[in-house]
C-alpha cells in the first residue's frame, strides 16, 4: 500500500494551509483571550472555511460537497488543526457525523439531509451520547442538573417520545443537526436518532463550559425531556454499519490534534536555532536536539499510524473497532507530550503568557478531556481483547 499524497491530496493540503495562515492565524489569539463561552464561536470564520468548501469535505460530490475520503480528511485536519486546534475540531465533528449519516442513512433520508446541510454555510453538526448511567457532572451543583431526565428512547405510535442529559457536546448549541444515540457504540440494543439542533426542537442547552483551551470549539450540556420525533429521524442501527462510523469518529479528530502538535515542534525548533546559551544555540546541546528527535519521531508514528488505520477503514472488511480506538489514544497522548516538551525547550519563557507554547500545552490538555475521554477508550478496547 502507498500513502504517498497524491496531487488532489497535496492540493487540498494547501488550501487548507492558506486559510489557516490567512485567515486562522489572525483571529486564533482574539478569540483565545475571548471570557465568554457564549459569544467566541468563530461563526464568520467557519463560514469562510465553508465556502472553500471545508464543511461539507466529507459530504459526496454528488450531493455537492467534497466527496473525500478519510486519508483525504486527515491530510487537511492537520493543516486545520496547525492553524487553530478549536476551529479543526469544529469541522472534524462535521465530517465525523457525516461519515456516520452515511454509512446508516437509506438513500431518502440522506438525501434530505445533504439538501439541509449543504444550502447552509453556517450550518453544523454535533453528536450527543445519551447514557443510562450517572454522569459526573451530576456531583457539581450547576444549572439544569436537578433536572436532569433519564436517556430514554420510548417508541410511541407512529414517533418516538425522547429524554437524556449529554454532558460536553462539541457544537451542541449551533449544531443545524444533531445525532443522538442512546447506550453504548457497540450495544446491539442501540437507538441513534437524528434530529434538529436547539434553535428549533425541544433540545435545549443546559450549560455552556468554559475549556481551559480549544476556546474557538463550542463546549454545551444538551438536555431534551419528552421531545417527540417521527420515524423518519431514526437511524437503523446495523451492527456493521455502526461499526463502519466508529472509525471517522477516532481518526478525524486526532489527525487535528496531530497538526497543533506539529505546529508546537516548529515554535520549538526555531527556538533552539535562535537561543544562544553555552556560546551556541541551544540546539546545538544534546539534551535539547534530543528532545526534538523525540517530537519528530511521534509527529512520524502518529501520523503513520492515522493513515495507515484510515486507509483501512476503506475497505470492504473492517475486522476490529480495539485498533481505532488504541490509535486515538496513542496519537492523543503522543501529541500532548510534543506539545508539552517544544514547552520545556522554551524553558522558563514558554510557561509565560505572551508566548505561543503555554497555549499548545493548555489545547492538548483539553483536547484530551474532549468527547470520549482516553480512560473510556482505553476500557473499550480491553473489552475486545
Amino acid at each position: 500500500m502507498d500513502f504517498a499524497p497524491k496531487e488532489t491530496h497535496l492540493a487540498l493540503q494547501r488550501m487548507a494551509n492558506d486559510f489557516s495562515r490567512q485567515e486562522v492565524l489572525p483571529e486564533s489569539e482574539e478569540i483565545d483571550r475571548n471570557k465568554d463561552p457564549e459569544r467566541r464561536f468563530p461563526e464568520v470564520l467557519l463560514g469562510k472555511g465553508s465556502r472553500l468548501g471545508l464543511r461539507t469535505l466529507a459530504v459526496p460530490e454528488s450531493s455537492g460537497g467534497g466527496g473525500a475520503d478519510l486519508i483525504t480528511l486527515c491530510i487537511v485536519g492537520e493543516e486545520l488543526g496547525w492553524g487553530d486546534l478549536g476551529v479543526g475540531a469544529t469541522f472534524a465533528q462535521d465530517w465525523s457525523v457525516s461519515f456516520a449519516l452515511s454509512a446508516t442513512c437509506d438513500e431518502a433520508r440522506l438525501a434530505e439531509f445533504h439538501a439541509s446541510f449543504v444550502a447552509d454555510h453556517g450550518a453544523h453538526l454535533a453528536r450527543a451520547e445519551f447514557g443510562s448511567g450517572p454522569s459526573f457532572e451530576c456531583r457539581m451543583p450547576y444549572a439544569g442538573g436537578k433536572e436532569r431526565p433519564p436517556a430514554a428512547a420510548v417508541k410511541d405510535g407512529e414517533g418516538w417520545n425522547l429524554g437524556g442529559f449529554a454532558a460536553h457536546v462539541m457544537n451542541g448549541a449551533v449544531a443545524r443537526h444533531v445525532l443522538l444515540s442512546f447506550d453504548s457504540l457497540l450495544s446491539e440494543d442501540r437507538q441513534a436518532f437524528l434530529v434538529d439542533g436547539p434553535a428549533s426542537s425541544n433540545l435545549h442547552v443546559a450549560r455552556h463550559f468554559d475549556p481551559m483551551g480549544m476556546r474557538s470549539c463550542q463546549d454545551v450540556s444538551l438536555v431534551c425531556d419528552d421531545l417527540r420525533v417521527s420515524e423518519k429521524c431514526r437511524i437503523p442501527c446495523v451492527p456493521g454499519d455502526w461499526m463502519r462510523a466508529v472509525p471517522a469518529f477516532c481518526v478525524l479528530p486526532s489527525s487535528v490534534a496531530l497538526g497543533t502538535a506539529r505546529r508546537s515542534n516548529e515554535h520549538a525548533t526555531v527556538h533552539a536555532r535562535e537561543r544562544v546559551q553555552g556560546g551556541k544555540p541551544i540546539i546545538g546541546h544534546q539534551t535539547v536536539g534530543f528532545m526534538l528527535c523525540d517530537n519528530l519521531m511521534e509527529l512520524e508514528a502518529a501520523r503513520r499510524t492515522l493513515h495507515a488505520l484510515s486507509w483501512e477503514a476503506g475497505q470492504e472488511s473492517l475486522s476490529s473497532l480495539r485498533q481505532y480506538y488504541l490509535m486515538k489514544v496513542f496519537v492523543s497522548e503522543a501529541c500532548e507530550r510534543i506539545a508539552r516538551r517544544s514547552m520545556e525547550i522554551w524553558g522558563g519563557a514558554g510557561y509565560m503568557t505572551e508566548a505561543p507554547m503555554e497555549r499548545f500545552v493548555r489545547d492538548m490538555t483539553s483536547f484530551m478531556h474532549a468527547g470520549e475521554m482516553m480512560a473510556s477508550l482505553r476500557v473499550r478496547a480491553m473489552s475486545m481483547i
